[in-house]
């Protein structure tokens, strides 16, 4: 009986310790940096491309396309909000691209984040890497097509 005591105070610790905090602290840090507002600051392609015809190519699109903007809202009670305009490529020939501003598409669903991965939870984009005030999304299309995207916190 003596035995049958211990056995239950250790399976006492045991489960007492194993169900205490599962340390969501790291999870509720993360979440809170990631709110707020970010504007898009490049749209990056494989190859350097000069659309607005000025004589210097860039891999950075927003270089070259002033009207390429965008505006991705992180907010507290789980849900995003990104205002886009679109960039619509399409091949010429070899290597050159006909390469232009499209119409403006709202994007809108919950977030998740977990390890500094965002997780729009949406089909049109891919994870974004969190790096202190930076989002990154990493696309990798070949041309035509954009390799990443990157949102700076306003």
């Amino acid at each position: 009986m003596k035995n049958f005591k211990y056995v239950l105070v250790f399976c006492s610790i045991l489960i007492i310790a194993a169900c205490s905090s599962d340390d969501d602290g790291n999870e509720t840090q993360e979440s809170s940096l990631v709110i707020g507002a970010y504007n898009l600051t490049e749209v990056n392609l494989s190859t350097a491309q000069d659309p607005n015809e000025d004589g210097v190519s860039s891999i950075n699109m927003l270089d070259e396309l002033s009207c390429l903007t965008g505006l991705l809202t992180v907010s507290e009670d789980g849900t995003w909000d990104m205002d886009l305009i679109e960039l619509n490529i399409t091949s010429i020939t070899g290597d050159l691209y006909g390469i232009r501003c499209g119409r403006t598409i709202n994007y809108t669903g919950k977030w998740t984040i977990l390890s500094n991965v965002l997780n729009l939870n949406n089909s049109e984009f891919s994870t974004m890497i969190f790096n202190s005030s930076t989002l990154t999304e990493s696309i990798n299309d070949d041309l035509p097509g954009i390799s990443n995207r990157k949102f700076l916190k306003q």
